[in-house]
C-alpha cells in the first residue's frame, strides 16, 4: 500500500475511533469524572466540542511516532472529523426518535397509521383531523418552530411588514414616530454590540452545539409589546429578523418592519459587502445588556 493510501486509512481509523471513544467519554459516568478533572486543569479546552480531541491525540500517537506532520494531520483531522461525525449521528438519531413518537395532533392516533400527513410542523392521521385542526387554529397558540427546530413559514401576505435600511431605521427612532428597535439575535451577540436603545428578544439562542429555537419568542413579545406597537426588528444581516417579522405579523402585530442589513451587514459568497449594516454605517452602538432591555429582564416581566 502506498504511503498516501496508508495515511488515508490511518486518518479514517482515527476519526472512527475518536468518534466512538468521545461518545463514551461524554456518556460513561467514570469517564465523565475524568473529563471533569481535565476540565478543572484545562478549562479552555474541555467543552463538549473538545471531547474528541483527546481520543484523536491518543490515536495519533499510537498510529505514528516518527513524523510530526503526519501526527498533526492525524490529530487535527481525527478530532474535527469525529466531532462532525458525531453531529451527523446525533441528527440521524434525533430524526428517528421524533419519527418514532409521531402522534396525531387531534385524535392521538399513533404512527401505526401509514397515511400520516405533516402540516405546519404538526402530524395528523387523516385529512379529517387536519380539517378539524384548521377549524380551531384561530384560537390555538401560534406555532413558529417545528419539532426539528426549523422555522415554519407563516401564511402572511408579502407586504404584511415593511423593510427599512439601518439609516432609515435610525431616522424613525430619532423622530417622533413611536418606533422601538428589537434585536432578535442571541443574547451573546446582543451583548457584544447592538443599536443604541435596542431591546433584546432572541428568535434563536446560541449554544455550544449551534443555534436553537427560542420557544418563548412570541410569548415574551406579546407580554412586553402590545400588538399595535411600532416595531423595528433587526438581527445580524436581516434574515432572522425577516422571519421574526413574518411570525409577528401572523400573530396579529399591525406595524412591523424588518431592518435590511441588520447590525453586521449583508455580504455575497465572496465576502463583498452587498448592503452595509448598522455597525459599518457608524450608527450609535451600545454594549452589554441594559437592565430594562435585556432578554433576562424582559422574559421575567409580568
Amino acid at each position: 500500500m502506498s504511503p498516501a493510501r496508508l495515511l488515508l486509512v490511518e486518518i479514517a481509523a482515527n476519526i472512527l475511533m475518536a468518534a466512538i471513544l468521545s461518545r463514551l467519554l461524554l456518556r460513561t459516568a467514570g469517564l465523565a469524572r475524568l473529563r471533569q478533572r481535565l476540565g478543572q486543569a484545562l478549562p479552555s479546552i474541555s467543552g463538549p466540542q473538545y471531547a474528541s480531541l483527546w481520543p484523536a491525540l491518543a490515536g495519533g500517537l499510537a498510529l505514528t511516532s516518527n513524523h510530526p506532520l503526519e501526527l498533526a494531520a492525524l490529530v487535527l483531522l481525527g478530532w474535527r472529523g469525529a466531532y462532525y461525525l458525531n453531529l451527523v449521528v446525533d441528527r440521524i438519531r434525533s430524526t428517528w426518535s421524533v419519527r418514532s413518537e409521531i402522534q396525531c395532533q387531534v385524535c392521538g392516533a399513533t404512527q401505526a397509521n401509514p397515511r400520516f400527513i405533516h402540516r405546519q410542523g404538526l402530524d395528523f392521521c387523516s385529512y379529517n383531523c387536519w380539517s378539524t385542526h384548521l377549524k380551531s387554529v384561530l384560537t390555538a397558540e401560534p406555532v413558529i418552530f417545528d419539532r426539528q427546530g426549523m422555522f415554519i413559514r407563516q401564511e402572511v401576505y408579502p407586504m404584511s411588514f415593511d423593510e427599512y435600511s439601518p439609516a432609515q431605521a435610525l431616522e424613525l427612532l430619532q423622530g417622533d414616530t413611536g418606533y422601538v428597535y428589537v434585536d432578535v439575535r442571541s443574547t451573546p451577540e446582543y451583548e457584544q454590540g447592538h443599536p443604541a436603545g435596542a431591546f433584546n428578544v432572541p428568535l434563536f439562542h446560541r449554544q455550544s452545539t449551534g443555534m436553537t429555537p427560542n420557544p418563548d419568542f412570541l410569548r415574551v413579545m406579546e407580554k412586553v409589546f402590545p400588538p399595535e406597537t411600532k416595531l423595528l426588528l433587526g438581527c445580524q444581516s436581516g434574515n432572522r429578523s425577516a422571519r421574526a417579522a413574518e411570525a409577528l405579523a401572523a400573530a396579529g402585530y399591525t406595524c412591523v418592519a424588518n431592518v435590511r442589513g441588520g447590525f453586521g451587514g449583508v455580504r455575497d459568497q465572496f465576502g463583498r459587502v452587498v448592503e452595509k449594516g448598522w455597525l459599518e454605517l457608524g450608527l450609535p452602538v451600545e454594549q452589554g445588556s441594559p437592565a430594562d432591555k435585556g432578554y433576562a429582564a424582559l422574559a421575567l416581566k409580568e
